[in-house]
């Protein structure tokens, strides 16, 4: 098991409907999202999130401008390997992306695309001379999620069906997505710098059993972070991210994974068993949102305090829902500030003023112009 004295980090992120409700509603809606709109928006938030939270020392009285937060990049979410690969996306209405799957046909003709000859590049390097024109500064979160992630947005939950019982053409597309995140990898760290490790997103690996991991997803997880480790030089490392569900059956199959330093699951994962199959590698937290909502607020801190107790380096409660209010979320800080007192550690909270579909301006009721390579704000 890790040592996990000292601080535990906390960082909460609230969805953009939560933005919505709680401050865009009584500060009115832009016309269009532009970079004024951005650079406005982050003073008042920060204000309001000193004014909401400011106990826990978040937000600022006076704020000023963060450069490397406001010149993130981050286009097209988490979809940007799938647009490589041809899948047709478009901007929903209320925000965010919708997406149809590739046909069979299309599958089995797939072939690797490297992101450096397409029109997405061209696109990449916009948005960095956009924001170090205006910030000087522009870092990357461009998410290239993980094979098992990018083989659902192409074939939908037809995918399972594949790994069982069409193997050959699972195969085949998987190939493809993989050449294509390492080669996308490439380019991301000649444009921007090189990248700590390979992040693996494997929020879809939930829904099939760790044996057929194994059998099917791990050589492609492998083979993404052994391509970083070879790019750049540096020793293998993965920080792995199952998503909110428990982790523990999965244990012995991430085991595998070359480098592993960190994973995020469930608060609700038997954390001692996970910290004993993989011993060095920190646990990350997620609290569920649903749970906030749902269980009792004694349930919520027993839980919080179990997975404390049991190792967790750090608790993420993402995805905050419009129906928690500013106050219930003061009320959880100061809660979790107490179960972290009782493990003589301190409770570090961190929340960012925007939510992801801000920041990459996913909402065409602001006036958006897209054709699924490019995106544009209009005056």
């Amino acid at each position: 098991m890790t040592d996990n004295r000292g601080p535990l980090p906390v960082s909460v992120y609230c969805d953009w409907q939560w933005w919505e409700r709680h401050f865009q509603q009584a500060h009115g809606r832009p016309e269009v999202m532009d970079y004024d709109w951005l650079d406005e928006t982050y003073l008042l938030r920060q204000r309001f999130l000193y004014e909401s939270f400011g106990q826990y020392g978040l937000g600022a009285a006076d704020p000023t401008l963060d450069p490397s937060f406001l010149g993130l990049v981050l286009p097209y979410h988490e979809l940007i390997v799938p647009i490589l690969l041809g899948v047709q996306v478009t901007l929903k209405e209320v925000g965010g992306y919708g997406w149809h799957n590739l046909t069979e046909l299309q599958l089995r003709a797939l072939q690797p695309v490297d992101i450096a000859d397409t029109p997405l590049a061209d696109h990449l390097r916009s948005e960095r001379e956009d924001r170090l024109a205006r910030y000087g500064v522009a870092p990357q979160m461009i998410d290239l999620g993980s094979v098992s992630n990018n083989a659902f947005v192409l074939r939908g939950p037809t995918f399972y069906e594949d790994l069982m019982l069409d193997i050959g053409l699972a195969e085949h597309y998987m190939e493809a997505i993989t050449e294509t995140m390492c080669l996308a990898y490439r380019f991301i760290s000649d444009l921007f710098g090189p990248i700590d490790g390979f992040p693996i997103a494997n929020c879809n690996v939930t829904m099939m059993s760790p044996d057929l991991y194994v059998r099917m997803i791990r050589k492609h997880d492998t083979r993404c972070v052994d391509y970083a480790a070879s790019l750049t030089g540096k020793p293998h490392a993965c920080d792995l991210h199952h998503c909110d569900v428990p982790v523990e059956t999965f244990a012995y199959a991430y085991s595998g994974v070359p480098g592993l330093r960190s994973l995020q699951a469930s608060y609700l994962s038997d954390i001692e068993a996970v910290c004993r199959a993989l011993p060095g590698v920190s646990f990350s937290a997620m609290v569920s949102p649903v749970d906030l909502l749902a269980k009792p607020a004694w349930q919520v801190d027993e839980d919080i305090d179990r997975c404390v107790a049991c190792g967790a380096s750090d608790l993420a409660i993402w995805n905050i829902d419009p129906e928690f209010a500013p106050s219930q979320m003061s009320e959880l800080f100061g809660r979790i500030k107490v179960i972290a007192n009782r493990h003589q550690r301190n409770a570090v909270f961190a929340i960012i003023p925007f939510s992801w579909e801000e920041l990459d301006w996913e909402f065409p009721r602001y006036r958006l112009e897209w054709d699924n390579c490019t995106y544009r704000r209009n005056p």
